[in-house]
């Protein structure tokens, strides 16, 4: 009954007349859009990358530059690959040019936002209005197809905001999830009491689906297993953040009865792929992004891997245009069962966090750093090495000058979840240096069972 009510007059309300947000018109073509054909899909989108580009050499100091330097103009771009000739960005280009990104029309109008920084290095960027709310319409489409909608009951185990909200925020926060009929649990504290009182909700109240950090609700399907407890269904489980094994989507589904729906996305652009009912791939939200699967340089084929490479085609704020973010795919072959002419990918890797075990057992996902390091501008890149269960080291490489407030903070808020014995060394090194096998952890568990290159 309360579902009915708030998809047909509260979200309305809310979203559509006191916001005056365009979300549920967006949510209405996507809807639409999934049932459209591959081809007239890559039109649409083939449309709308043309007008990115455009309104990125119009308006953006750095894309203006960069065509001229290539000496060309958006009107030369006049196919899929010309656009796969176009130079690709990475964190580094975007961290060293973020102010020059934005658009000139759209100064002092974006919306401010920084990165996890999964690789060890945030990134600040910014986003417009209008492309904060494609996103939150991709991401209620790809939720809708595991019946987790907004309004629809759902237990969240994900990350909470840093720091120490007023009473008044507290307040605020708890009627935004009240009304939009969401449970939430910090799954950066998530400990056996916790855990019990997660089973305990979910048995009393009936969630639809459950939405969560892949660690942590793998880690409560462990928890419910060891202890032989009782719980009761839940239909759909949507994991995200992390990578999802085959022993974990296993486990879940055995343990909570129904079925898992993977998702991928990464805070630059939120929702970039997510299973639908037919869990053959992640259908790709190809009508708010332009995604590549880029191997040596080229498209990969059917069943390659290779380099995730996004560009956002609402995002006219800070433009990101063939942006390299760090993770390998594998690129999707023939097109799902279900009928939607949305292509798939499968098998994304994302960056390898090794989880943290606290002071008082309790293990929490490497996650956890990264949703906390992105506060801090001062912190170029960072390194987590766990070297004991009451010792943590914290390698930094600084841009600026790291206040003693601000370490403390940084500290007050690692205790927070590690608990008050956990002993934080920090240390300000010039470089951190790669694994043998040439890549970067973030973080490093010399306790927990785990294995890395």
């Amino acid at each position: 009954m309360y579902e009915r009510f708030f998809k047909s007059f509260l979200f309305p309300l809310y979203e559509t007349v006191i916001k005056r947000r365009s979300t549920l018109s967006y949510l209405k073509s996507l809807n639409a859009n999934q049932w459209m054909s591959k081809a007239a899909l890559e039109e649409t989108q083939w449309r709308d990358l043309k007008l990115l580009l455009a309104h990125a050499y119009e308006n953006s100091p750095y894309y203006r530059d960069l065509f001229d330097e290539l000496k060309i103009t958006p009107e030369d771009i006049e196919s899929p690959l010309d656009f796969q000739n176009f130079p690709i960005c990475n964190r580094e280009d975007v961290v060293a040019n973020s102010e020059k990104m934005v658009a000139d029309n759209y100064k002092n109008r974006t919306i401010r936002k920084s990165t996890g920084g999964s690789t060890g290095k945030p990134v600040h960027f910014a986003l417009d209005q209008n492309s904060y709310e494609w996103r939150m319409a991709t991401t209620q489409r790809g939720y809708g197809w595991a019946h987790c909608e907004a309004g629809s009951k759902t237990l969240y185990i994900w990350g909470v905001d840093v720091g120490n909200p007023t009473r008044w925020q507290q307040f605020k926060t708890a009627i935004y999830h009240r009304a939009y009929n969401r449970k939430m649990f910090n799954c950066f504290d998530f400990d056996d009491e916790e855990m019990l009182r997660c089973i305990e909700y979910i048995n009393k109240k009936k969630p639809n689906g459950i939405v969560a950090f892949t660690s942590a609700v793998y880690n409560l399907a462990k928890f419910i297993a060891s202890h032989k407890l009782s719980v009761h269904p839940v239909p759909s489980v949507i994991t995200g953040a992390e990578k999802l094994y085959d022993h974990q989507r296993e486990l879940i589904e055995d343990i909570f009865g129904g079925k898992v729906f993977n998702t991928y996305g990464c805070r630059e652009f939120m929702l970039i792929a997510a299973e639908c009912e037919e869990h053959e791939g992640l259908h790709v939200s190809m009508d708010n992004l332009f995604v590549e699967i880029i191997k040596d340089g080229k498209p990969a084929a059917p069943g390659e891997s290779g380099d995730v490479v996004v560009t956002d085609l609402h995002n006219y704020g800070m433009p990101f245009i063939r942006y390299k973010n760090g993770d390998i795919a594998v690129q999707g072959g023939e097109s799902c069962s279900c009928g939607r002419g949305l292509p798939l990918i499968k098998n994304v890797d994302g960056r390898k966090l090794d989880e943290i075990v606290a002071t008082d057992g309790k293990v929490v996902s490497g996650g956890f750093f990264p949703h906390l390091m992105k506060e801090f501008k001062e912190v170029e890149k960072f390194q987590v090495i766990q070297t004991a269960k009451d010792k943590l080291q914290i390698k930094l490489i600084l841009n600026q000058q790291f206040p003693d407030s601000q370490i403390e903070t940084c500290k007050e808020e690692i205790w927070k979840v590690l608990g008050r014995d956990m002993d934080i060394h920090m240390d300000i090194v010039p470089e951190i240096p790669l694994t043998p096998a040439g890549k970067f952890r973030v973080t490093i568990s010399k306790i927990a069972n785990q294995t890395g290159s």
